[in-house]
């Protein structure tokens, strides 16, 4: 809406300086502030929606953990709000094994969550120092018993 009111108040200037016209100000200089209000009009909203929309989506992971407490990564996401806890889907965990989970980023790790099998469900902790802004990836584990890898799959967020 802000946006929209924004728009129309740049529209009504543009008609003010046509009711006043002046023969300094030519067409060409109208058009190129309105088309200038239009691109930053667009560009205000694409920044917006991509913002919204860093960690606040399910991502798809297909990842493989190595054998013998071998680890597995996701890609990352942006966290949105700082300490926030995320959340993994597990459709699939191969082999009828179990694997644990971690959200972390460059220097912080949340707490392990554990025996995670197919189709569960599971909240991820977010650590205190898991900031706004910080690129976060979930970390997968298996026993140090498991002598094959583990192909996993599922969706995640951070939050």
């Amino acid at each position: 809406m802000t946006i929209l009111f924004f728009f129309y108040n740049y529209y009504a200037n543009c008609a003010h300086s046509l009711r006043n016209f002046d023969l300094r100000v030519s067409i060409m200089q109208i058009k190129k502030r309105l088309l200038n209000g239009i691109l930053t009009t667009v560009a205000v909203t694409a920044i917006c929606t991509s913002i919204v929309y860093a960690g606040t989506r399910y991502e798809g992971y297909n990842t493989t953990v190595g054998r013998l407490n071998g680890s597995g990564y996701t890609g990352s996401q942006t966290k949105v709000t700082s300490g926030a806890n995320g959340m993994l889907i597990s459709k699939y965990v191969g082999g009828d094994y179990r694997v644990d989970a971690r959200m972390i980023d460059n220097d912080d790790e949340g707490a392990w969550e554990y025996n995670i099998g197919d189709w569960d469900v599971r909240s991820l902790d977010g650590h205190k120092y898991h900031a706004a802004g910080d690129s976060v990836r979930v970390e997968f584990s298996n026993d140090w018993d498991t002598w094959v890898n583990v192909q996993v799959e599922g969706n995640w967020l951070s939050n």
